[in-house]
């Protein structure tokens, strides 16, 4: 890794508000605008340059989003920047102390009340769209400033909270405004937003969005995943551009758990089998359904021990999955990142009109589609699935 540091609008207009006066800015961007990676940046070379012995609390939703996230980009300005050696991490209070007395801390919603009491010199919130307005207007109201990021995919409590405060600025950025973007990431969303009203509004007008479109409204996330029977496991191929998605599902008291175990791409099968080994997969006896498109991969995860079958597919096989999917309460373990977006971004196919079909997009669906092949031959309804149970257990 080079010592080469990047950004562009974001870190750039949000010194400019700063210098202007502005102690509340809000970031509303869409997806690949680097809103977050240049916030932290921002934080990071500006306060922790000019101030000591401050607090800087930076919250989400859970753990796994901040790990995935804002910590991992507070790991990489370190490293970059050569501040590593300067910084005491503490690993499990999610704390960096610095030489000059400043904090970073990082506070996920189910951790938050051990904050919401204490007064920091910056709030920051990653996603507010995700937090509770009560819990954010607890720790802002003793901040002195006060940043925030979110991708305006519907309407939330922003505006409400912000008429208790007289200045502030929102700053709009979508990736075009992101020169670091890689190139298969700008065609991907370019494409989208040329057959998808709503995304566009969303993530390159910057403008709320109207997601009455959203396969799966509702969905529970939590902490772990429960003391079920698996039934089984589901596996979504992918390579270069797309990543392999391998999930759990277990079922009890009519809820469907899923749990992502793995999200990645470039993986082999034979490093899909040294996962299947290291997540304990037990060999033979655990079922595993795959996309049935990909029959060589199924068979040389097969020939390594594994109880791996093709999934059953036929006419609307899609919808069908997706129905058995809707057939119980969904609930997703907080460590499933990327299928939480996917939930949150897959929607039904609008059509010119601005009609919705019955059609999903063929987007934000890999560890959905991993959860489909894992209840591939199960029927829909709820009895046959507890004969099912008693039958194999």
């Amino acid at each position: 890794m080079t010592n080469e540091l990047y950004y562009s609008k974001v870190y750039q207009e949000t010194g400019q508000a700063y210098e202007d006066g502005y102690k509340i800015i809000i970031h509303k961007g869409g997806t690949g605008s680097g809103k977050s990676y240049e916030l932290m940046l921002f934080l990071i070379t500006y306060f922790n340059t000019f101030n000591k012995n401050k607090i800087i609390t930076i919250i989400s939703e859970s753990l796994p989003h901040l790990k995935i996230g804002v910590m991992r980009y507070m790991d990489e300005i370190l490293i970059r920047t050569n501040k590593l050696i300067e910084v005491n991490i503490n690993k499990s209070d999610h704390t960096y102390k610095f030489k000059n007395g400043n904090i970073f801390e990082f506070f996920s919603s189910d951790r938050i009340g051990k904050a919401i009491g204490a007064r920091r010199h910056v709030l920051y919130g990653n996603e507010i769209n995700n937090l509770k307005l009560d819990v954010w207007d607890e720790m802002a109201r003793r901040s002195e400033y006060i940043y925030a990021d979110f991708n305006p995919t519907s309407q939330f409590w922003l505006e409400k909270w912000l008429l208790n405060y007289d200045k502030h600025i929102i700053i709009n950025s979508n990736y075009l405004d992101n020169p670091f973007l890689p190139d298969y990431e700008k065609e991907r969303i370019s494409k989208r937003a040329e057959r998808d009203a709503n995304f566009r509004r969303i993530h390159i007008d910057c403008e709320y969005g109207i997601y009455e479109g959203l396969v799966f409204t509702e969905f529970v996330q939590v902490d772990e995943f429960p003391d079920v029977k698996i039934l089984r496991f589901g596996i979504d191929f992918g390579y270069t551009n797309d990543p392999t998605a391998i999930v759990k599902v277990g079922i009890k008291d009519e809820c469907l758990f899923v749990d992502e175990m793995l999200y990645r791409k470039e993986m082999l099968n034979t490093d899909i089998a040294k996962f299947l080994n290291l997540a304990g997969v037990k060999k033979q006896y655990d079922e595993i359904y795959a996309d049935s498109a990909e029959p060589k991969s199924i068979e040389e995860i097969k020939r390594h021990g594994y109880n791996v079958k093709p999934s059953v597919k036929g006419a609307d096989s899609i919808i069908s999955g997706i129905d058995k999917i809707k057939t119980y309460r969904l609930h997703v373990t907080k460590r499933s990142i990327n299928l939480i977006k996917e939930l949150r971004n897959y929607s039904w196919v609008v059509d010119k009109t601005g009609e919705k079909t019955n059609k999903p997009i063929d987007m934000w669906n890999h560890a959905i589609d991993a959860t489909r092949y894992a209840l591939s031959n199960i029927a829909n309804k709820k009895q046959d699935i507890k004969q099912l149970q008693n039958i194999f257990y």
